[in-house]
């Protein structure tokens, strides 16, 4: 068989694999909204959009909770109407579907969604299933916020349980890695936390404790005074008695692990 036969038939193997190979999707809704189809953009009618995103975030819901979460205002039958408008359009705008239809309706299988990446990447956090090497989940839990301009109820709903998430999940992570003396990773991770949300105390609270932990003393003391200059500025508040006496104990020499655990 001659040299550019081969050649030929590799080609139209490979064309046939690729060709057989289930499309898929990336549905990203941090940040904002994008689809994808193998990593080229896909677009999406603007109405079509809320359901699309609405099932991204909940992942699977009856079709009376879509339709009256994403038309509040309108009559029963009226919602239900626009929803089937809206999953007509959807079926039109990919060759294959987007949305599995039956008593309840859920992304198809070959749509991955970034915010059940996160939820899957802080739950595992959360209930300490993670194994050492961790630090691949820290993207998915440093993303930015859910549909930034949209402003249903729904998506406010969901944008503040989301922060919360990431919120408590990057700080297990910061715990989790300076008690493996991973400390430089701890940093990076706890400053995320603290870059999300300036005057949450726990946050500080994580990033003082490995400041601590590596004996950088004057690095921990500067994070509370700047703590406490935000906190008055901002709240007219202080920081609680809690964190003043864990930068105390790191100062006299207390082991810093235990006044984490007594002060936390």
């Amino acid at each position: 068989m001659a040299v550019h036969e081969v050649s030929q038939d590799l080609r139209s193997g490979a064309q046939e694999t690729e060709a057989a190979r289930p499309a898929r999707y990336a549905l990203r809704l941090l940040g904002g909204f994008a689809l994808e189809r193998d990593g080229r953009s896909v677009a999406v009618p603007q109405g079509a959009r809320r359901l699309l995103a609405f099932l991204g975030v909940r992942q699977r819901c009856a079709r009376w909770e879509a339709a009256g979460t994403l038309w509040p205002g309108s009559h029963e039958e009226r919602a239900r109407a626009n929803l089937r408008t809206m999953l007509w359009r959807l079926h039109r705008a990919t060759p294959e579907p987007l949305v599995e239809e039956d008593d309840r309706l859920a992304l198809a299988a070959g749509v991955t969604s970034d915010v059940a990446t996160l939820g899957a990447a802080a739950a595992a956090l959360l209930t300490g299933g993670v194994p050492a090497g961790v630090s691949v989940g820290v993207p998915a839990l440093a993303t930015g916020e859910l549909l930034p301009g949209w402003y249903d109820d729904w998506v406010l709903t969901e944008r503040e349980r989301l922060r919360q998430t990431q919120l408590h999940a990057l700080e297990a992570l910061a715990e989790r890695l300076t008690a493996q003396g991973r400390l430089s990773e701890a940093v990076q991770v706890a400053l995320t936390a603290v870059h999300l949300e300036p005057l949450r105390e726990s946050a500080t609270r994580v990033l003082i404790g490995v400041h601590l932990a590596e004996r950088n003393l004057n690095e921990a003391v500067r994070r509370f005074e700047l703590f406490r200059a935000d906190l008055g500025r901002e709240l007219g508040i202080a920081p609680t008695r809690w964190l003043e006496q864990l930068v105390r104990a790191g100062l006299t020499g207390v082991t810093v692990p235990e006044a984490v655990r007594r002060h936390s």
